[in-house]
């Protein structure tokens, strides 16, 4: 299995537990590092999720859909040939039309193509993923009925066509669908006109009325600037005059000139049409298999943080390890002495307008903290999940001159050193006070997980300088929140 496939399956895992990651897959994860436990626990929790045949049978939903479409734009260009180009008797072709008729299109929608790639947010992503929803799902349901044998089908469904079509492959992969599209068409043009000009004897002409013979002269002066440096047999200007309505030619000169613009019309087609669009069709789909070797899983979701510290918990985790451990041993020594199994207040005092800020909630998390924050915050409570969500609250909070913040952390996370860093941020300056908010869905049990995970949680407080008169536990409703009415605390 490639490297991107198990990375596609462990983001439909992902997309199946949504925002709470199982701990039911127990294995040893100690020796291996974030990335291959993440992975292995992808091969155990696909024996229960069963995510591949349906991500194998999306893959192949979409080829045979660019099949059909394939067939159906081949079928286009071929019959096009005899609908529009050749004339009723079968002994003329209007040459020009044929130019107009194939070329001048492919022209139009290269220009098009190039303005909707290189402008951004030309095409709403939204609307091509609902669209090519549709379609496939009305395809998936002619060929084969899967929707009702797998739970979370719609959810792989809908996260799978958003990755291909969406904001990542979008692109890439409309941008390779049409130039195929594209060739197939010129391409069985290309072929019939072959078939017709091989067992049809016609004759090229040209007809206007309001144009003179010299605007198609100069035309075919262009199209043969390329064929006539490689040595091929095309119309010259002469011709071009001769090609008129009603002129005829002794039979070894039209035998000529039939052979010359049949040069012309199949090197137009080939070269100036149907080559570059092959040419456009390889290269995206180096692009979007450079693109898929490229995928990786964003880590700063509230998903894999949790994850995180299930598959790396309290001995397995970085910091532990970390060459500061010892100094901070050292130093936090008598203060880790000092905490003992209550170690935070059961009534916080939150000072009036302080600033809230969340670190890396999940959704229910994040409800919970908004629900307590609203009591005293008069700002928006942000969740910090990147760096871009990060600097924009440290922005917020130095160019107000907050002097209380308060965080809100969920307790089954493992405090780690990107958490402390954040934390030594927000002390910009000394007279700020830190209160620090544990939210979780259940009460403390005794010699419980929640209990170990808890005084992680006041030895890495205590690193960050938060005393433990500002530390409080929450669950559910009964969190004890009160609001100080003295406004600076």
């Amino acid at each position: 299995m490639s490297l991107y496939q198990d990375r596609l399956l462990t983001e439909g895992i992902r997309i199946i537990e949504k925002n709470a990651p199982s701990d039911s897959f127990n294995a040893d994860y100690s020796a291996l590092t974030f990335q291959d436990a993440l992975f292995k626990r992808t091969q155990l929790a696909e024996l229960r999720y069963q995510t591949a045949p349906v991500v194998n049978h999306l893959k192949k939903l979409v080829k045979l859909f660019c099949s059909v479409m394939c067939l159906f734009f081949f079928m286009i260009g071929a019959t096009s040939v005899s609908t529009f180009l050749v004339s009723e008797t079968g002994a003329q072709i209007n040459f020009f039309w044929a130019i107009v008729l194939f070329i001048a299109p492919n022209i139009v929608s290269l220009v098009i193509w190039l303005f909707l790639y290189f402008k951004k947010n030309a095409i709403n992503n939204t609307w091509v993923t609902n669209l090519s929803l549709l379609l496939i799902t009305l395809l998936d349901k002619l060929h084969h009925k899967i929707s009702n044998k797998h739970p979370h089908y719609i959810a792989l469904f809908e996260y799978y066509f958003e990755h291909r079509f969406g904001h990542y492959l979008g692109r890439a992969q409309l941008s390779l669908i049409s130039h195929l599209w594209w060739s197939c068409y010129l391409l069985g043009a290309t072929l019939s006109l072959l078939l017709v000009l091989a067992t049809h004897q016609v004759d090229f002409i040209w007809q206007t009325t309001i144009l003179s013979e010299d605007v198609f002269v100069q035309l075919t002066q262009i199209l043969t600037t390329v064929p006539h440096l490689l040595g091929i047999n095309v119309p010259s200007a002469s011709d071009v005059s001769n090609a008129t309505i009603g002129l005829t030619n002794p039979l070894p000169l039209a035998q000529d000139s039939r052979v010359s613009w049949s040069n012309l019309l199949i090197f137009s087609l080939t070269i100036y049409a149907l080559l570059p669009r092959l040419i456009l069709m390889l290269f995206f789909q180096r692009a979007v298999k450079s693109q898929q070797k490229q995928f990786s899983l964003n880590l700063s979701l509230p998903y894999y943080v949790q994850l995180k510290s299930l598959l790396h918990p309290i001995v397995n985790t970085s910091f532990i390890s970390d060459p500061d451990r010892v100094h901070n041993n050292q130093s936090t020594r008598g203060t880790n002495q000092t905490i003992n199994r209550k170690g935070y207040e059961a009534t916080l005092l939150v000072p009036k307008n302080a600033y809230p800020l969340a670190i890396e909630l999940n959704h229910s998390r994040f409800q919970q903290a908004n629900i307590h924050a609203a009591e005293y915050a008069v700002t928006r409570l942000i969740n910090v999940v990147d760096s871009d969500s990060q600097q924009m609250a440290l922005l917020q909070i130095q160019s107000g001159s907050v002097s209380n913040i308060v965080l809100y952390a969920d307790l089954k996370r493992l405090p780690d050193r990107g958490w402390l860093s954040l934390v030594k941020k927000c002390h910009y300056q000394s007279n700020v006070q830190i209160y620090l908010v544990l939210l979780s869905e259940k009460p403390i049990e005794k010699n419980g997980p929640l209990s170990s995970r808890l005084q992680d949680w006041l030895e890495m407080a205590a690193q960050a300088n938060i005393t433990e008169q500002h530390i409080t536990y929450i669950f559910d409703d009964l969190a004890t929140i009160k609001t100080n009415e003295v406004e600076n605390g």
